[in-house]
């Protein structure tokens, strides 16, 4: 038991000492939509499967079942994907990582909202691979 607590006040002084780096904490859920926060003073706390992250001015609250990833940046906005060649920006498609995983289902590009990266958006009998800046 003690070599766990031990354990987890090292990782949190790891992950603070981390974040000191990058202004923003950026939350994506599995939707594709990102909710950015800044990094200083920030507070995250976790009750009844939901997670609540707040820096006094910001707060985000989301079920932990909806998060896809969590990740540091100096960036707080996140790129829209532009209706590309055959890709009809009102018609829903899913979206996936180039290891395969589903990054987002059903979702239209125009409200698509994604980190850097490419990926692969499957839409009606079209595949494209695009690169998000």
């Amino acid at each position: 038991m003690k070599r766990q607590v031990l354990t987890a006040l090292i990782l949190t002084g790891a992950v603070a000492a981390q974040a000191a780096d990058f202004q923003y904490l950026t939350i994506e859920k599995k939707d594709g939509t990102a909710v950015s926060l800044t990094a200083v003073g920030l507070d995250i706390t976790y009750a009844d499967g939901s997670m609540t992250a707040t820096n006094g001015s910001e707060t985000a609250t989301l079920a932990l079942t909806d998060v896809s990833r969590m990740f540091f940046s100096n960036s707080k906005e996140t790129t829209a994907i532009a209706a590309i060649d055959d890709l009809q920006p009102e018609v829903p498609a899913d979206v996936y990582s180039l290891s395969g995983r589903l990054v987002a289902s059903g979702v239209t590009p125009a409200d698509l909202r994604l980190p850097a990266g490419i990926y692969i958006v499957k839409q009606q009998k079209t595949n494209k691979k695009i690169q998000v800046r």
